[in-house]
């Protein structure tokens, strides 16, 4: 996939993840700047300021699963909230926009995982929509990791 509109991607990964392992329990805390095609990603064990209680938060989350032998899939998280119909209505509208450079920064950002480990780039992507309203409240497919590499994203490792 091409045309992203993600221009650069300001990676940390936190100890004691590397740029190639572990896959599993890697998690991913996806922020978009003021200038929504900049991106900080963060690699870790934990999900920033994510409890029993979050109801709304604007970062993205995502993590990798399992499934069997060495076949992943990588499901992104976005809480649409419990907020008034029209500000969860525009959430959602503003989380879909975001979505493709929110994919393209994991998968541009950890290409380290991704080269180590080739089977990843076939593992299917879903986003978990949560919200209090049904129409808001899904799981939806979003193609392949593959579809979302990109050699002009710039990615900046700290």
């Amino acid at each position: 996939m091409r045309n992203l509109n993600l221009s650069k991607v300001n990676v940390v990964i936190e100890p004691p993840y590397t740029a190639t392992s572990p896959i599993r329990f890697r998690r991913y805390n996806i922020l978009h700047l003021d200038n929504p095609r900049e991106v900080n990603l963060s690699i870790s064990p934990y999900f920033y300021n994510l409890d029993l209680y979050t109801t709304s938060t604007n970062l993205i989350y995502s993590q990798w699963y399992f499934i069997y032998g060495d076949r992943y899939q990588i499901t992104f998280a976005v809480f649409v909230g419990d907020y008034p119909y029209d500000v969860a209505k525009y959430r959602s509208e503003k989380f879909l926009e975001l979505l493709p450079m929110s994919i393209s920064a994991v998968a541009n950002g950890d290409k380290g995982l991704l080269e180590a480990n080739p089977s990843l780039y076939e593992a299917p992507v879903y986003v978990r929509f949560i919200s209090s309203y049904p129409q808001f409240n899904k799981i939806v497919p979003y193609k392949f990791i593959k579809d979302y590499i990109d050699d002009k994203v710039d990615v900046s490792v700290k």
